[in-house]
C-alpha cells in the first residue's frame, strides 16, 4: 500500500475481519436506519440513471436517508461529512470537498460534482462557485455518494466521484405530510431551532403535488474581542429558511411530466464559509517569540477557547432552481427530457486587515496600516438540457444521450480601507461565461445470468469567455496591476470513457472491476497577478477499481468494499502570490491516490443495528510539481501527501430498537467517528512565503441519541453531539505559506431534540 503506516493498514484489515466474524442472533432481521451511511442492501439509486437495486451497481456509493439526517438536525454538509467514506471536507465551498483523495486544495473548479436529480449544482469551473447547499431533511428522499470519476455518465468535474442529493417525487397512492420542530443548544454558546413540514396530495388521478418548507437558525458559540465589532458574544450567527414545490402530471399512461422549484436563502455572520474562503480565522492560530513566522502551526489559541479577532463578516446567499423533467415510454424505448434552469449568489464582506493591511501602508506611505475588508460577490446562473433515450434489446440494456449546459458567472471583489487609507483602492469585476456540448453512451451486456459487461463513453466540448475589469487607485497600481479590461478566451474538448465487468456470485453478491475517467477543463487565467500563468490547462483521472458487495448472510449482514487507485495528471493549483496576496491557478505534475473504502451493516439480533464503515487512503504526489513562470511555484515533490486527506477514517454507530407497549417503541444509539492527521494547502517556494505548511491533527468524536415513537406516527428524539466536547480541527489555510493561519473547527458539545408527527 505504498507509503501507509503497517499499522494502519493492519488496524483496516483487522477492523474487516471484525465485520465478518461478529456473531449472528436468533431472531436475525433486515438491516434497520441507523443515523449512518448505508451499504448495499434493497435500497433504489438513480446513480446510472436509472432506477436500480444498490446492490446491482458496479460502482461504490453510499447513500444517507433523509430520516437520517433529520432525527439528528443536520442538514449542512459540514455535520455529516465524516460519516461518508472517504470524502474530504475543508471547506464550506464546492471546491473545498473532495473524494477518495483527489485533492489538490481550495480555490479550484471543484473535483466532486454536486447534483440536485439529475442537475448539476453551481458551475462546473471556478468562477463564481457558491457555498455548498444545505438541503433540508423535508425536502429530501436520500442522497447518493458515488466514489471513483463519473465523468462518463455526469461529465466535468466528477473526478473524485459526486453528491447527488435526491428529491421527493409526488405520490398518487394516499394523502400525507409531517411536521418537526427541533431546538439545540451549544454547551459554551447560544440556542438555536429548526422548523419543517412537507405535505404529498393527489389531487386527481392524473395530478399529484408535495411541498415542503423549513426555516432554521444554528446555535451560534463564537465570542469576538475585536473593538470595532458590531456583536461581542455568540457572533456566528446563521439563518436559514427555503421552500420547494413539485407537480406530477400522469398525462397519459405511458407520459409523466414532473415541474418543481425549489428557492432556499440565508443569512450569516462570521460563519464558516467567512473562515475558510474570506481569510477570517475562528480561532486565532499563534506561535510566539522570535520564529513566529517560520514555526509550524500550533492551533493554540491566543484570545481564549472559541473567540475571534475580527471585523464581523456579514454573507449573504440564495439559491432557486427551476425544473421541469418528461419522462416518455415509447414501448422498446423510454425518452427523458430534463430542463433546468439555476442561480446561485453570495454576497459575503470579511476582514482582510492582516492581508491587505501592510501592503496598502506601503504604497500609501503611512506608518499605521489602515483597516481592510473585502467584498466577495459570487453569482452563478445556470441552463442546462438533457435529452437520453433508453432501453433493452435481447441481452443487451442501452443509454444514448445529449447533453447542453451554458453558466454566466461572475466574481466581484472591492477592498474597502478606513482609518489611515479611506477609499476602495481595489475593484475587480470578472464576469465569465461557461458553454459545453456533450454526447454520451452507456450499454450492458448481460453476457450470463451472472455475468455483465458495461462499457460507456462521452465526448464533451466546451468554450469559455472571461473577463476582468480592474479599477485601481494610482497608488497600487504597481502591485495590482493597471486599470482597465482584459478578456480571454478558450476552448477544450474531452473524450471520457468506462469499462466494468461484473459478476453476481449469487442474486445478492456481487464482485465488479471498474476502469474509468474523468476530467476538468482548463480556461483563462484572467486577473492574476503580474509575472503569473495567463491559462491553465485541463487534468484528468483514471481510476482502477475492484469492489464487492452484497448480503454474505442473508439479513444479517451485508458489506460493500472497494480496493482502487486513481491516476492523475496535470494537476490544477491554486497558487498565492506573495507580494499581492492575489490568487491565481496553474498546473502541477502527477499524482496517485489508492486506498481500501469498507463499509459494512450488521444486525445481530432483533432490533439491533450496527453500522460501520473505514477508509484508508494513501493520497500523494508521483511527479514533481511544476514551477512557474517566474520561479515562484508549488512546493511539492513525488511522495508528498496531497492536502486534506487523511491516511485513515472510521465510522462506527450502534442502535437498539425496542417495544415499550403495542404501541410504544424506544430506540437508544451512539456514533463514533474518527478523521485522522491531514497536511494542508500546498506551499509555494518563494523566500517570502515562510510558513511551513500546516500539519492538521486527528480527532474522535461521540454523539449519541435515544428517540420514542407512537404509533409510528409521533416521535419524540433527543440527541448530543460531540460529547466529549472536542476541539477537532475540519480545516486550516495559511494561503501556501504566504501569510498568518487561519482554522475552522467542529462545533463544541451541541445538546438537541428533535420532536415530529406523520399523519
Amino acid at each position: 500500500m505504498g507509503s501507509i503506516d503497517r499499522r494502519v493498514f493492519r488496524a483496516a484489515l483487522s477492523a474487516s475481519a471484525a465485520f465478518l466474524t461478529l456473531p449472528a442472533g436468533a431472531y436475525a432481521q433486515e438491516p434497520q436506519a441507523a443515523d449512518t451511511v448505508a451499504s448495499a442492501g434493497d435500497i433504489v439509486v438513480t446513480a446510472q440513471k436509472r432506477e436500480q437495486r444498490l446492490i446491482d451497481v458496479p460502482v461504490a456509493i453510499s447513500v444517507l436517508p433523509a430520516e437520517s439526517l433529520a432525527r439528528l438536525n443536520v442538514s449542512r454538509l459540514s455535520d455529516y461529512y465524516d460519516r461518508i467514506p472517504g470524502l474530504q471536507y475543508s471547506g464550506q465551498l464546492v471546491s473545498n470537498i473532495s473524494l477518495r483523495g483527489i485533492s489538490a486544495g481550495s480555490g479550484t473548479s471543484p473535483t466532486v460534482a454536486i447534483l440536485v436529480d439529475d442537475v448539476q449544482f453551481g458551475g462546473t469551473t471556478g468562477a463564481g462557485q457558491p457555498p455548498l447547499p444545505d438541503f433540508d431533511a423535508s425536502a429530501l428522499g436520500r442522497v447518493e455518494v458515488l466514489h471513483g470519476p463519473q465523468g462518463t455518465l455526469y461529465g466535468a468535474a466528477s473526478l473524485g466521484g459526486l453528491i447527488k442529493y435526491v428529491l421527493k417525487e409526488p405520490q398518487f397512492d394516499s394523502f400525507s405530510g409531517r411536521v418537526e420542530a427541533a431546538g439545540t443548544k451549544v454547551d459554551v454558546g447560544g440556542s438555536g431551532y429548526a422548523l419543517r413540514g412537507s405535505i404529498n396530495v393527489p389531487v386527481t388521478d392524473w395530478l399529484a403535488a408535495t411541498a415542503s418548507a423549513f426555516t432554521r437558525e444554528d446555535a451560534p458559540y463564537l465570542d469576538n474581542a475585536n473593538a470595532g465589532a458590531l456583536k461581542k458574544n455568540n457572533v456566528n450567527t446563521r439563518k436559514v429558511w427555503g421552500f420547494r414545490t413539485a407537480a406530477l402530471i400522469r398525462a397519459t399512461d405511458n407520459l409523466r411530466i414532473t415541474a418543481s422549484a425549489l428557492y432556499q436563502h440565508q443569512k450569516a455572520l462570521n460563519s464558516d464559509l467567512a473562515a475558510t474562503s474570506g481569510g477570517v480565522p475562528v480561532c486565532n492560530i499563534c506561535v510566539n517569540g522570535p520564529n513566529a513566522t517560520t514555526a509550524p502551526t500550533t492551533f493554540d489559541p491566543v484570545l481564549g477557547d472559541l473567540t475571534i479577532n475580527t471585523l464581523d463578516a456579514p454573507n449573504r446567499m440564495k439559491f432557486q432552481l427551476y425544473t421541469g423533467r418528461v419522462e416518455w415510454d415509447l414501448g422498446p424505448a423510454a425518452l427523458t427530457s430534463i430542463s433546468a434552469w439555476s442561480r446561485a449568489d453570495n454576497v459575503l464582506l470579511s476582514d482582510v486587515t492582516r492581508t491587505f493591511g501592510r501592503l496598502l501602508a506601503r504604497s500609501y506611505g503611512v506608518a499605521t496600516p489602515p483597516t481592510a475588508q473585502i467584498s466577495n460577490a459570487t453569482k452563478t446562473s445556470k441552463f442546462s438540457q438533457e435529452l437520453r433515450l433508453a432501453g433493452k434489446m435481447d441481452a443487451v440494456e442501452w443509454l444514448v444521450g445529449g447533453f447542453y449546459t451554458v453558466e454566466h458567472a461572475a466574481t466581484d471583489q472591492t477592498i474597502f480601507a478606513s482609518g489611515t487609507v479611506t477609499g476602495t483602492p481595489y475593484d475587480a469585476l470578472g464576469p465569465a461565461t461557461y458553454r459545453e456540448y456533450a454526447g454520451f453512451g452507456d450499454l450492458i451486456w448481460h453476457a450470463t445470468d451472472k455475468l455483465d459487461l458495461q462499457v460507456g463513453g462521452r465526448y464533451a466540448k466546451n468554450k469559455q469567455n472571461n473577463a476582468t475589469t480592474l479599477v485601481l487607485d494610482g497608488p497600487v497600481e504597481g502591485v495590482f496591476g493597471t486599470s482597465g479590461t482584459v478578456r480571454a478566451r478558450s476552448k477544450d474538448s474531452a473524450f471520457t470513457w468506462l469499462v466494468s465487468p461484473s459478476y453476481h456470485f449469487s442474486p445478492d453478491i456481487l464482485g465488479y472491476v471498474r476502469v474509468a475517467s474523468g476530467y476538468r477543463p482548463g480556461g483563462p487565467n484572467i486577473g492574476s497577478p503580474p509575472g503569473r500563468p495567463v491559462a491553465f490547462d485541463s487534468d484528468s483521472v483514471i481510476n482502477y477499481e475492484v469492489g464487492f458487495k452484497g448480503r454474505v448472510l442473508p439479513g444479517v449482514l451485508t458489506i460493500d468494499t472497494a480496493l482502487f487507485q486513481i491516476d492523475w495528471k496535470d494537476i490544477q493549483l491554486l497558487g498565492t502570490d506573495p507580494v499581492t496576496s492575489l490568487n491565481f491557478q496553474a498546473n502541477g505534475g502527477k499524482a496517485r491516490s489508492r486506498g481500501l473504502e469498507f463499509a459494512a451493516d450488521l444486525t445481530p439480533w432483533r432490533g439491533m443495528s450496527i453500522n460501520g464503515n473505514f477508509t484508508v487512503t494513501d493520497a500523494e504526489i508521483t511527479e514533481d510539481i511544476l514551477t512557474i513562470q517566474g520561479g515562484r511555484g508549488f512546493r511539492g515533490l513525488p511522495g508528498d501527501r496531497l492536502p486534506f486527506v487523511a491516511k485513515f477514517t472510521s465510522n462506527l454507530s450502534a442502535q437498539q430498537s425496542f417495544d415499550l407497549t403495542d404501541d410504544w417503541e424506544m430506540y437508544v444509539g451512539g456514533t463514533l467517528t474518527y478523521v485522522g492527521n491531514r497536511l494542508a494547502g500546498f506551499q509555494t517556494n518563494d523566500p517570502a512565503a515562510t510558513r511551513p505548511r500546516i500539519r492538521i491533527p486527528a480527532y474522535t468524536t461521540l454523539d449519541l441519541r435515544a428517540g420514542v415513537t407512537f404509533d409510528k406516527k409521533l416521535s419524540i428524539a433527543p440527541y448530543i453531539r460531540n460529547v466529549f466536547d472536542k476541539r477537532g480541527v475540519a480545516a486550516a489555510n495559511n494561503a501556501n505559506g504566504a501569510r498568518t493561519p487561519t482554522a475552522l473547527f467542529i462545533n463544541p458539545r451541541t445538546y438537541g431534540v428533535v420532536a415530529s408527527i406523520s399523519f
